[in-house]
């Protein structure tokens, strides 16, 4: 199996949190981030495979800072040797798909071929509402038909201008949005006329971005956090993974299987729960673990402050419904361990519950929710290694082994 950390980084503790405008404060910004890189130290000594980081504009309420997951992968690539590092998600309604490919291609080169990418339609309106205010974007669970059409308009079309920028030399491309080159645009430089470079008689028909990914054809691509039938299917037929925070098994056993079935139109044959660079399914849960019980239930405590004053208002706890449950589903500690999304104990206790998922499932890939800032640091440090030596060589990656 493979193992990853999905960061939402909070600048201060569950006790400061919701008492300031704290994303402003630079100190606390910086006392993250050196925290954040003795983590992924931690981390990569001790065999998780990845560290991801989602997209978020504008928190100045300081749950979740972090404007340009790239940037941080980049650095926190320095500090290691080994662990991957992604996204979860970036947010595409946000960028300019031209530049967004070529940032990529940058970082993968970077990170020594280490990045792998995720990609959201994003749910916050503050952020896609801005940020996408050129392409008339917003944020997708808005409820309104037309918002969540053009907001899918625009990922699958900014994902192909990303695929052709990767993986072809010469190209152009005319879409609802964009037109890669715009038409008439001038360009008589010598040297690019007598190469061939997408000119004819001094107007540019065709470009090439630069650089190439360092990996072949892309970097691993994740379409995160969806149960979505139509982001599932697309993500089938591009060979993005999904990744599913989902509590009922029933419909992760959906999602498994939905994704095995699509991926086959297309060509691709995969396992039911299995995952490969090409695509697959990963199942995300939060994860605690400590010396004992008691240490691990606080570590969670902590965390969940997250979810239950900040994420749930945004609709997330509709993930952690119950087989049976009726009426809304209470934004609280208790509904995550109940509902089976919280995975918290000593070792031997997390290592059950995971060798169970694994039975049920099948599952290959597990990305676990982690809260650094909001969690004391000793206690993320040790959550990080505990799993690590603990937990981790009870389910060897094949992968790694064969490499």
């Amino acid at each position: 199996m493979k193992f990853g950390m999905f960061y939402p980084v909070a600048v201060a503790s569950e006790a400061e949190l919701g008492k300031g405008l704290l994303g402003l404060d630079r100190n606390c910004y910086a006392s993250t981030i050196e925290e954040l890189r003795e983590q992924a130290i931690c981390a990569d000594e001790v065999g998780w495979t990845s560290m991801m980081f989602a997209e978020h504009h504008f928190e100045i309420e300081g749950y979740h800072v972090t404007p340009n997951p790239l940037m941080l992968n980049v650095y926190l690539a320095q500090h290691t040797k080994r662990l991957r590092q992604g996204q979860m998600g970036l947010v595409l309604p946000n960028w300019n798909p031209l530049r967004l490919a070529e940032d990529i291609a940058m970082a993968d080169h970077l990170t020594g071929g280490r990045l792998d990418i995720g990609l959201s339609r994003g749910y916050q309106p503050r952020s896609v509402g801005v940020m996408g205010q050129h392409y008339h974007a917003n944020a997708a669970g808005s409820g309104r038909a037309e918002v969540e059409a053009t907001n899918r308009r625009i990922v699958e079309e900014w994902f192909e201008v990303m695929r052709r920028s990767w993986t072809e030399d010469l190209w152009d491309f005319e879409g609802e949005f964009i037109s890669v080159p715009p038409r008439g645009l001038e360009w008589k430089h010598p040297i690019s006329a007598r190469l061939n470079a997408g000119v004819a008689d001094g107007v540019l028909k065709q470009v090439a971005t630069v650089p190439k990914p360092r990996q072949w054809p892309h970097p691993p691509l994740f379409t995160t956090l969806t149960q979505s039938p139509e982001t599932l299917n697309w993500s089938a037929r591009i060979g993005s993974s999904v990744v599913t925070l989902a509590a009922n098994l029933d419909i992760v056993r959906w999602v498994f299987q939905a994704y095995v079935d699509e991926a086959a139109k297309h060509g691709r044959k995969l396992r039911f729960g299995e995952y490969s660079t090409g695509g697959g399914v990963v199942l995300c849960r939060n994860l605690a673990v400590g010396r004992t019980h008691e240490d691990a239930m606080e570590t969670a405590r902590q965390g969940s402050a997250f979810w239950t004053h900040w994420l749930g208002e945004f609709g997330f706890f509709e993930a952690l419904r119950m087989k049976g449950q009726e009426g809304l589903v209470p934004k609280t500690f208790e509904q995550m361990l109940a509902s089976g999304f919280q995975i918290v104990g000593t070792p031997d206790e997390v290592g059950e519950q995971i060798r169970r998922l694994k039975e049920d499932l099948n599952v290959e890939y597990m990305i676990f929710v982690m809260y650094g800032g909001i969690t004391e640091q000793k206690r993320m440090l040790e959550s990080i290694r505990l799993f690590g030596e603990h937990v981790i060589p009870k389910f060897p990656d094949a992968t790694a082994v064969g490499r």
